[in-house]
């Protein structure tokens, strides 16, 4: 299943019970990871649950291409849905993840982190052309979405920017949504909740993650 813009957001809070696999792939690692805890927490609410998680790693799949398959058709011994995460997807995965799509794995979801694939990507094409899989990019973040962003976590901490400390953010984030929130996370801390953060406390304390881009 190929997602809307329109239609992500929702998605992400409350995915389809039909949908048994989701690929979260694009140039911001930082984002991906975001996207993919959000999803993995409607699941299971604490990810280092060992009875309830498996997390995968490509190696895994080398000697044992059925192991995602195997890992969602498991039980948890604690009851509740299962949670099967693999990070660092390549289209080498794309068997094992077809394998898996055609098994019985019950209610578990299987979530595949992956960096940027192009169009022509196996990996991509199977999610996109799945009814019970989805595929979610995550870009960069710049211009209104890197605004929001910034707006979003300072808003958390109850703290507000100048027009010229955002515009200077804005300018000098966006390389890596972890990155940004990281610096965010500081800059809100070192104003003090109820404060306001100057250009010169954005100047002094936020680094310049655009590089990362």
């Amino acid at each position: 299943m190929k997602l809307k813009s329109n239609e992500i957001a929702g998605f992400i809070r409350r995915p389809p019970q039909h949908v048994r696999a989701v690929l979260i792939y694009g140039p911001d690692g930082g984002q991906v990871r975001e996207v993919s805890d959000k999803i993995a927490k409607t699941v299971v609410e604490d990810l280092s649950d060992p009875f309830q998680v498996a997390d995968l790693v490509p190696e895994n799949l080398k000697d044992e291409p059925s192991r995602i398959a195997d890992e969602a058709a498991a039980i948890s011994l604690t009851g509740g849905r299962r949670l099967v995460r693999l990070r660092g997807a390549t289209d080498a995965v794309a068997p094992a993840t077809e394998l898996a799509l055609g098994a019985e794995t019950g209610d578990s979801l299987i979530i595949l982190e992956a960096g940027g694939l192009e169009v022509r990507s196996k990996l991509r094409k199977l999610f996109e052309s799945e009814n019970q899989a989805a595929a979610i990019p995550c870009y960069l973040d710049s211009g209104a979405g890197l605004d929001a962003v910034i707006r979003e976590t300072l808003s958390a901490f109850d703290v507000r920017a100048t027009p010229d400390a955002l515009a200077y953010m804005i300018e000098h984030l966006g390389g890596d949504r972890r990155v940004t929130r990281s610096e965010l996370e500081k800059l809100a801390l070192y104003v003090g909740s109820g404060g306001e953060a100057s250009l010169q406390d954005a100047q002094q304390l936020v680094g310049d993650s655009s590089a990362l881009a």
